[in-house]
């Protein structure tokens, strides 16, 4: 059982991540490594999962989410030879495009402060293929700040698709997509 992502959006992230078909996927915020573990055991199509986290001693942005730092990171998919950790002090922020490999999905599910959601937002946009997907959690979480990160993106002309009846928004990436540039 995951105590971030309910079993129904669970499902349906495995599906976004599945339409692509992905050989490379990305998680910022990949916490002790359910979600990663889930999406390894039911997309056969990766060969490499990058999860991005941060040490125990880190403080997030948002008081909220001061227990929901791994005391081990990846712990539960350390042993699947696809699964690859990069932990840094200061997480996603500390990183750039020449920090990870080019991608096909991207799942942003750590800091949830709309700094450092846009920040892995554009980071996502950088690595991701066309024809890649990214995908958001909390998105409509009224005690963290997603959607707002959202919004901006949207703004910008990101077409951000939220999911009914879940905390999920995605963008599909296409050849002829918006050009994301930092604001």
């Amino acid at each position: 059982m995951n105590p971030y992502l309910s079993r129904h959006e669970t499902a349906i992230l495995v599906d976004l991540i599945q339409s692509v078909l992905p050989k490379v996927v990305i998680e910022f915020g990949c916490n002790i490594g359910l979600t990663a573990r889930t999406i390894l055991e039911r997309v056969p199509s990766i060969e490499t999962y990058i999860g991005v986290d941060v040490p125990f001693s880190h403080e997030p942005e948002l008081s909220c989410q001061w227990s929901e730092i791994p005391y081990t990171a990846g712990l539960m998919v350390a042993k699947d030879p696809r699964f690859w950790l990069l932990v840094r002090e200061g997480g996603s922020l500390a990183l750039t495009p020449s920090d990870l490999e080019l991608c096909d999905a991207v799942f942003i599910d750590g800091d949830h402060s709309e700094r450092v959601v846009s920040h892995d937002s554009y980071l996502a946009r950088a690595l991701t293929r066309p024809g890649g997907i990214i995908v958001w959690h909390d998105n409509g979480n009224p005690a963290v700040e997603v959607t707002q990160a959202l919004d901006r993106l949207r703004n910008e002309g990101w077409p951000i698709q939220s999911v009914d009846g879940t905390w999920l928004a995605y963008v599909r990436i296409s050849d002829h997509a918006y050009e994301a540039t930092q604001g």
